[in-house]
């Protein structure tokens, strides 16, 4: 294992100080309502030098693997792309930056109310429950000092420690044998000191609840301000800690039904798979056409002397084969092309994609490892490899991939992950550990699974796409026709997938429990990915999941056809 470590470790750095090393040319064009951008400003970070674009919008740049390129243009949003090992095209779509009115307008209360806050709640890190309803930390009155799950060290022993250690400027009195107080907003006098309350779960305490482990807090806010504390009356002079735990909490990060918000009802709009089909390229739509396998083969020995060079070309042709049957076929088309591939770690993950999808879990397996080799320093690397071991029943090895992750995050040859991959790692390793943990553990006695991933029995989507550029929207329309759309544009959600880029993740899950029963629908809008070609996304359904009867299902969607709503599939939720 040491050995092992040692590899990856190496790996890691070896990559980092190549991708530091090699500069490469990206180029694209830059447009803004489909109309060219002239004389946007292309910067490098650590780089003085500044490019423009040209009349027709077209940019040249000179960046290695890591930097991140800024395009700016006086009245457009300011964009960010963070150059990856596969990045050569870049074009940017800009986007209106409004910051400031001419004129004043009317306009609805942005206020939200409690039952809005209430359904975010699983979603949005930032709200907080206390006994007399929720507050978004980020819209509240005053400043609240904040910290989630996420950022919580299990180390500390009570709510003493971890207030000592976490938040600068509060006195702490006392330890976690004997208890004590905090103050958050100094003293009123020497004699009378004015001491915080806690609010945990909803239940008001005086005394600083010791008796609660740390492990168990999920989020803590210090109210500070009379505009947050008011509610509490005199007995919240000294100020406010609101703690909320796992166990108080329902959500538990859930998909919740955001269903009955207003205008949000779904009116049907979204293509069907075969109009869908109408826009996919000739050779796809001749080979659909084909009335035999025989018939297919011939097709593809036709096209293979216009497409020998397009990789996309052999990505949809493998999935063709694989999905009619034609499973050895389709293996000699591969490995005969791979070398069209084997550097390209995108390309390598859609093929993954329909590997897995057709149960061709050993290729899969083969072509995780490969990307692993290639992207040692992306989060997902891991988690996709420790699941195609999984496939595969290799339980020690899934486990063991899983460690490696915590090992490297702790050693901080990985950055730690608080927005988007870490959870789903750490729901996946519990529940290999719950389902197997026996054939993984040493004397056969299986680990019991933390408790916030324990409680949730439902459905699992899980959602993967294979090139880190795309951006499309998600939208989960419920048996009642409403609807949640969850974005991952540039323009909605560009800090997100700025973390994607800088750690190395492209994955989003949500959880359905069975609280609305019957026929959801998923849709998604695609926006593109900065180049002239299709997204693989891949969407794992876990059914019964958490229990000894959970089963998957991969499906696998070609992406091309842009800014329409499309149908992927229909989810029955009992």
């Amino acid at each position: 294992m040491q050995r092992i470590l040692f590899t990856v470790v190496a790996l890691i750095i070896f990559s980092t100080t190549c991708a530091q090393e090699s500069l490469k040319t990206i180029k694209g064009r830059i447009v803004y309502l489909d109309s060219p951008v002239v004389d946007a400003e292309i910067k490098v970070t650590g780089n003085d030098k500044m490019v423009k674009s040209e009349l027709d919008g077209s940019y040249q740049v000179q960046a290695a693997e890591g930097d991140i390129i800024t395009f700016s243009y006086p009245s457009l949003r300011d964009m960010q792309v963070v150059v990856e090992d596969v990045t050569r095209i870049l074009n940017i779509t800009m986007s209106p930056d409004i910051n400031e009115l001419d004129e004043v307008i009317v306009q609805a209360s942005k206020r939200r109310s409690q039952r809005e806050l209430e359904e975010d709640y699983g979603i949005n890190k930032h709200i907080i429950r206390t006994t007399y309803g929720y507050l978004d930390a980020q819209k509240a009155p005053g400043h609240i000092r904040f910290l989630n799950e996420d950022e919580i060290n299990s180390v500390n022993l009570c709510i003493l420690d971890l207030i000592r250690a976490e938040f600068a400027g509060v006195k702490v009195f006392g330890d976690c044998n004997r208890g004590g107080s905090i103050a958050i907003r100094g003293f009123g006098s020497i004699e009378n000191p004015r001491f915080a309350i806690f609010d945990v779960d909803g239940q008001i305490f005086q005394d600083a609840p010791i008796w609660l482990g740390v492990q168990s807090f999920k989020r803590i806010a210090i109210l500070s301000n009379l505009a947050s504390t008011t509610r509490y009356g005199n007995i919240a002079a000294g100020g406010v800690i609101v703690i909320n735990t796992t166990n108080g909490n329902p959500s538990l990060g859930k998909l919740l039904d955001r269903a009955r918000l207003r205008n949000n009802i779904y009116h049907g709009d979204a293509l069907t798979e075969n109009e869908v089909g109408k826009n996919e390229p000739t050779y796809l739509e001749d080979l659909e056409k084909s009335t035999s396998i025989e018939a297919a083969k011939s097709i593809y020995d036709r096209n293979l002397a216009k497409y020998y060079n397009s990789p996309h070309f052999f990505i949809d042709s493998y999935a063709y084969f694989m999905d009619k049957g034609a499973e050895r076929f389709a293996t000699e088309l591969l490995h005969k092309n791979l070398p069209l591939f084997e550097r390209n770690a995108v390309y390598l993950k859609a093929l993954a994609y329909y590997a897995e999808a057709n149960l061709a879990i050993q290729i899969s397996r083969e072509l995780y490892e490969q990307i692993f080799i290639l992207r040692p320093n992306y989060a997902q690397s891991y988690r996709d490899l420790a699941e195609s071991y999984r496939d595969i029943k290799n339980y020690k090895k899934a486990a063991a991939m899983y460690a490696r992750y915590n090992y490297l995050i702790d050693e901080g040859f990985l950055e730690s992950d608080s927005l988007g991959l870490g959870s789903i790692m750490d729901r996946d390793s519990e529940n290999l550990l719950a389902l197997e943990g026996d054939k993984v553990i040493a004397g056969g006695k299986s680990r019991t699974r933390l408790a916030k991933y324990a409680d949730f029995k439902g459905t699992r989507l899980l959602f993967e796409w294979n090139d880190s550029e795309a951006e499309f929207e998600l939208q989960f329309v419920n048996p009642e026709k409403h609807y949640y759309t969850w974005m991952h544009t540039m323009a909605d959600n560009a800090d997100r997938i700025m973390d994607e880029k800088l750690k190395g993740y492209s994955s989003e899950e949500f959880l359905v429990d069975g609280s609305l029963a019957g026929k959801w629908q998923v849709n998604v809008n695609y926006k593109g990915n900065k180049k002239l070609e299709p997204t693989y996304l891949k969407v794992t359904t876990y059914f019964n999941y958490g229990q000894h009867a959970q089963r998957k299902k991969v499906n696998v969607y070609r992406l091309s056809l842009k800014n329409v709503n499309q149908k992927l599939f229909d989810l029955v939720n009992a």
